[in-house]
């Protein structure tokens, strides 16, 4: 069964909801919003004296950080020089201008006056030239400074988009390609702007002798679509253009569908013509994921339903029924390699199946990351083709290819293998991945059989049930 036969089945399993409420007049947004005109009184000045949390509001200093996923991660080291309480791109399906704003208003008085914010170049780079003294010697120190030794790219991106408009005028971010160029030191970046084929990004990325590689996000190619989901980002047309800068000057660029979602990005004629304008763009590799569990808040629901979607039908099947999402997920990038597409993903139902070591795509172009994650253990366990792995034989390649970045996120990388803490993360999500038994300590022993998938399994008893 392909993609386009199963998206039939699962249509009739949840058919579309009719919109009829009246949506527009709900705070789209949740912001949790702090006392105002708190004061306390002082006893040295004898008085009440107001109270304040602010947050600076022309510049930012937490730059650099290894992610709170680190313990799924390969590539946990996120930089961003960017930041403002929402992002101008504005995409309805972003839940990340959600949790901002929700963090800002709860915690900080003047977050309502807050614009946009940038890290001075030379504050980063003074603050890196310190984390780059770890660089070649045995990673040690906090999470941040192992993750340096082990030569992680720094990922722009995540938090925030980092080449928004003010970026053109600015440079702060070109000054921070510019630094990693010098170091030599390899970068990745996540970005929605077709700022970044300008020739001065494209020329400081292709001169970067340690690597660089661009995640493009483009979940459609459908204009009308991506404006009402995209507003204020660039077209469709105008990221393809940036790619092709890009592919030209010798920069790997992945195409990034994120978050794939079922009966809203994938048209068939729209994704046919999504790989057409990929391949005659130079790109090859792709990356994809369903929408996250965690952005099953009111306020990006309601944003989606505003502008005529059903996003509980889609989150429904993509998010809260985890095992049906993943299928969908991999079947679609089934499809996607008809074309010659290389594809990967951070989903663990899938991740057994990915073409690249590295689910962002970028195994190959870069030689540092972070082996000490769920995502890599279950990558370990499939490179074995069927041989019985322990957690010793596991925690052994994590440490001759640097070891962890801190007992934490081994930890949780335990709790993971053993099939305790966060179930979002157990190794059994992985397609393929079967318990062989327990070793001397009572710890799980998994085996790959290429041959089994739960999620298939799963299917035919929900069929026989409708």
């Amino acid at each position: 069964m392909d993609y386009w036969e199963l998206r039939q089945i699962v249509k009739n399993i949840i058919p579309r909801r009719a919109l009829l409420e009246d949506l527009e007049k709900q705070s789209l947004v949740k912001e949790k919003g702090r006392k105002v005109n708190y004061r306390q009184f002082d006893l040295e000045k004898g008085e009440m004296i107001p109270i304040q949390r602010l947050l600076n509001k022309d510049e930012i200093t937490s730059f650099l950080e290894v992610s709170l996923r680190a313990a799924h991660c390969p590539m946990p080291l996120n930089c961003d020089v960017w930041d403002a309480v929402r992002c101008e791109f504005a995409c309805r399906y972003c839940f990340a201008d959600s949790f901002r704003a929700s963090l800002y208003t709860s915690f900080f008085d003047n977050s309502k006056t807050l614009g946009l914010r940038y890290c001075r170049p030379e504050y980063f780079k003074t603050e890196l030239d310190k984390y780059m003294k770890a660089r070649g010697k045995s990673p040690e120190g906090n999470e941040i400074t192992r993750a340096i030794a082990m030569e992680v790219p720094i990922r722009l991106g995540i938090r925030f988009e980092d080449f928004i408009r003010a970026e053109a005028k600015k440079g702060v971010s070109l000054e921070l390609l510019r630094y990693l160029k010098e170091q030599a030191y390899p970068t990745m970046i996540n970005t929605k702007s077709d700022l970044i084929g300008r020739e001065d990004y494209v020329k400081v990325l292709s001169e970067n002798k340690g690597r660089a590689a661009v995640h493009i996000t483009a979940i459609s190619s459908d204009s009308v679509f991506n404006k009402k989901m995209e507003p204020g980002a660039p077209s469709f047309e105008k990221r393809m253009e940036a790619a092709k800068a890009l592919t030209d000057a010798g920069v790997r660029v992945i195409g990034r569908i994120e978050p794939f979602m079922i009966f809203m990005n994938d048209n068939y004629d729209d994704v046919l013509n999504w790989i057409e304008q990929m391949v005659r763009s130079g790109v090859r590799n792709v990356t994809l994921d369903t929408y996250s569990w965690s952005a099953g808040g009111e306020g990006i629901g309601r944003q989606l339903q505003v502008i005529g979607w059903d996003f509980e039908r889609m989150f429904t099947l993509m998010s809260e029924a985890q095992w049906l999402g993943s299928l969908l997920l991999s079947k679609f990038m089934t499809f996607l390699r008809e074309f010659g597409m290389s594809c990967s993903t951070f989903d663990f139902g899938s991740a057994t199946e990915n073409d690249d070591s590295i689910c962002c795509e970028v195994g190959d172009a870069f030689k540092g990351f972070s082996y000490g994650n769920s995502i890599m253990a279950l990558r370990y366990i499939v490179q074995q083709a069927g041989k019985p792995v322990t957690w010793e034989d596991y925690e052994n390649h994590v440490e001759t290819h640097g070891g962890w970045l801190s007992d934490a996120i081994r930890a949780d990388v335990f709790g993971s293998w053993n099939l305790s803490g966060n179930a979002a993360y157990f190794l059994d999500w992985g397609r393929g991945l079967e318990r062989f038994g327990v070793d001397e300590k009572g710890r799980q022993v998994w085996v790959f059989n290429r041959s089994h998938d739960f999620r298939e399994e799963m299917l035919k008893e929900l069929v026989k049930k409708i």
